[in-house]
């Protein structure tokens, strides 16, 4: 498939999807299903024929047995200015055929490297935020695309933890990487004692390497979810972040306080400047884990992943805040 894909691009790979792995995908449009139905009984039967929907979503183990959310999904269906978030849900995405494509291009190279992955049923929601964003497991992915509608929906996520430097990201263009960086966790082998920043710097670029190998095509930006000017300008002044990391005995820092400050979200990282994005110690562990993938070229994305010794791959990648790919 990547052959095809590199020859011809999304639009014939999707031409030829049928005589490929690619087909196995499965993308279900709730979303629609569930605003066809007006009714109370109607949405109750729609909850009973989705169960796993039900529990997963709305965390309704009864599923149409629960009075409470049939009362509440009954009033959102009907609910005006819900309806016109819903068609401007229908209009930015569509018939869906990028995500299908971009999704099942990431599913088939998964199962390349990983022959026990089955690629899950993916299901589309639409509730004005009654449920989460994105919900992944195994055998299901749930997609709440009224979140990721972008800048000019009537409606946006709102409270405290939808800040402008997160809420930037609820685009549709950051569903794919979002989902694949979400299953490398099955794959992604840590050593639970090691309780270092370290480790968790390079659970991440770990994390940011399988997501760039499973979906090659994907700018980078997309996948870390910093803008193109802040990966360029992080880029070049790496020197300047690794020498921070190295002055104040970072690498191997096991205080939580401490280590938040470099790997959560946050407009900024103030300890080193108003130019350094948040979460930079996850864009650093990418450089290292990356940098040790490219020195080890004939290991596989499988045998990087099951590697759990993330001091191992720090000091095997060489790295030392040098700019070079």
């Amino acid at each position: 498939m990547r052959l095809w894909m590199a020859l011809f691009g999304l639009f014939f790979s999707f031409l030829f999807a049928s005589c490929t792995e690619n087909e196995d995908i499965t993308l279900v449009r709730l979303d629609q299903k569930l605003f066809a139905n007006k009714s109370s009984d109607s949405v109750r039967v729609f909850l009973n024929q989705n169960p796993s929907i039900a529990q997963l979503y709305f965390n309704a183990n009864g599923a149409g047995n629960d009075t409470a959310l049939v009362r509440e999904l009954t009033n959102r269906v009907n609910n005006p200015a819900l309806n016109e978030l819903y068609k401007q849900v229908q209009t930015e995405f569509g018939d869906m055929t990028d995500l299908n494509n971009q999704l099942a291009e990431a599913f088939t190279n998964i199962k390349k490297d990983f022959p026990d992955f089955r690629s899950p049923k993916v299901a589309t929601m639409v509730t004005g935020f009654q449920g989460p964003d994105l919900v992944v497991s195994d055998s299901l992915i749930i997609i709440g695309l009224d979140y990721f509608v972008g800048p000019k929906a009537k409606y946006r996520p709102q409270g405290p933890e939808f800040p402008q430097y997160i809420l930037r990201r609820y685009q549709k263009e950051y569903i794919a990487p979002a989902i694949v960086f979400a299953i490398s966790d099955k794959y992604n082998a840590t050593n639970r004692a090691d309780q270092t920043l370290l480790a968790d710097m390079v659970y991440y670029g770990k994390g940011f390497v399988f997501t760039k190998t499973m979906l090659p095509e994907v700018a980078d930006s997309l996948i870390i979810g910093y803008s193109d000017k802040q990966l360029t300008e992080t880029f070049n002044a790496q020197d300047i972040v690794w020498a921070h990391f190295i002055d104040n005995q970072l690498l191997y820092q096991t205080n939580p306080g401490v280590k938040q400050r470099y790997l959560n979200e946050r407009p900024f990282t103030a300890e080193i400047g108003q130019a350094a994005p948040g979460a930079i110690g996850r864009w650093l562990g990418w450089r290292i884990v990356g940098r040790y993938h490219d020195e080890h070229s004939s290991q596989s994305i499988a045998e990087l992943m099951r590697l759990a010794d993330a001091r191992q791959i720090f000091e095997q990648s060489g790295y030392k805040g040098q700019k070079d790919d």
